[in-house]
């Protein structure tokens, strides 16, 4: 069972807000990324927000374009793990030794997949907001392959 907390509500007016801020709690919480079985919207907003993008994502059939499309499709074609490579390293903040480590690899292992994944995709590492796309696009356009917990 999930218990979802919605904010107090003073009037009539506050209680569709509040009901709307519970629903969205629920929501996450029945997908069951973490172990969370109780929270508010504001314990986790990020995870509602990446749903209700997911939501919009979905309505238009978008799917993985640019650098994910591109490392989605090698591996794909070569049975290599640049995705997954990206993603850990995305998680663990740029740090290479614990993204190894995450992904029982060698940390030279893993800094040359790291090249792989900025050469195939096409994605300048050092720059955050292409970080930024890369980790977004991973967690809406292709949630599949996003970590779970």
């Amino acid at each position: 069972p999930v218990v979802g907390v919605g904010p107090v509500s003073a009037d009539l007016a506050g209680l569709a807000h509040a009901r709307a801020c519970t629903d969205r709690t629920l929501r996450v919480l029945r997908e069951g990324r973490g172990e969370r079985r109780v929270a508010r919207l504001e314990d986790i907003q990020v995870e509602a927000l990446i749903l209700e993008l997911r939501d919009l994502v979905a309505a238009r059939g978008d799917r993985p374009t640019g650098s994910l499309a591109r490392l989605i499709e090698y591996d794909r074609r070569h049975q290599s793990n640049l995705v997954e490579t990206l993603q850990a390293w995305l998680e663990s903040f740029g740090d290479v030794s614990a993204a190894a480590k995450a992904l029982y690899l060698h940390p030279n292992t893993f800094r040359y997949r790291l090249r792989r994944v900025a050469e195939v995709g096409d994605i300048n590492l050092a720059d955050p907001e292409q970080r930024f796309v890369a980790m977004l696009h991973l967690r809406v356009l292709a949630p599949g392959l996003e970590p779970k917990g």
